[in-house]
């Protein structure tokens, strides 16, 4: 076997599989990028989505904390009306 056949014997499946590698190693790269774009776009729902529950949950505890308000004031006047039956007796 000449030099030359040996050289195309080895060669070109050297530069095949390196071809491969390369490839693959491009599509690795592309996949990865659209994974991190995506996962991107999900953290960013992901907060728009926690700052509206945030958002409700505020107003939430708003309208409870002013429930519990009118329930105070309710028992003071409550308080006021025992004490005042019980001077009257």
């Amino acid at each position: 076997m000449s030099n030359l056949q040996l050289y195309i014997a080895v060669g070109l499946p050297t530069i095949a599989v390196i071809t491969s590698l390369v490839i693959s190693l491009v599509k690795i790269s592309a996949i990865r990028e659209d994974m991190r774009a995506q996962i991107g776009g999900i953290r960013d729902d992901m907060h728009t989505q926690i700052g509206g529950i945030r958002d409700d949950m505020h107003t939430q505890i708003g309208g409870i904390r002013e429930d519990i308000r009118e329930i105070r004031s309710d028992i003071k006047l409550l308080t006021g009306k025992v004490y005042e039956l019980m001077s009257q007796k």
